[in-house]
């Protein structure tokens, strides 16, 4: 969504910190169970959205004042589809017009 300023806002994104490996698997799974995703005549259990988990690392080595930080982005999108070889309608043909618009947009940006 983009406000009237033109920044960019998305919906159900949160920042969340953990301190150990269990603690970023969980918030991974936890993202994991808010997609959303339904059953098409193609597929059982069909992507409907987009999923990006980003983790941000700082580390330090002992005696050293100098921070490093990482960046890594895991991204896992909706498989675009043929809606024509779906035979589906409704909302779910209105959530795979935006699916293929948005991965339209992406490949846009990637090139």
């Amino acid at each position: 969504m983009e406000d009237s300023d033109q920044n960019i806002h998305l919906k159900n994104l949160s920042l969340q910190q953990a301190t150990n490996e269990e603690e970023a698997l969980n918030l991974l799974f936890l993202g994991d169970t808010n997609r959303m995703i339904a059953e098409t005549p193609m597929n059982q259990a069909s992507s409907r959205s987009h999923c990006i988990f980003t983790i941000h690392i700082s580390s330090k080595e002992p005696g050293s004042a100098t921070i490093r930080r990482s960046k890594l982005h895991l991204v896992d999108l909706a498989g675009s589809e043929r809606v024509a070889k779906t035979g589906i309608g409704g909302q779910l043909l209105t959530e795979a017009k935006y699916i293929n618009l948005s991965l339209h947009y992406l490949e846009q940006v990637k090139s």
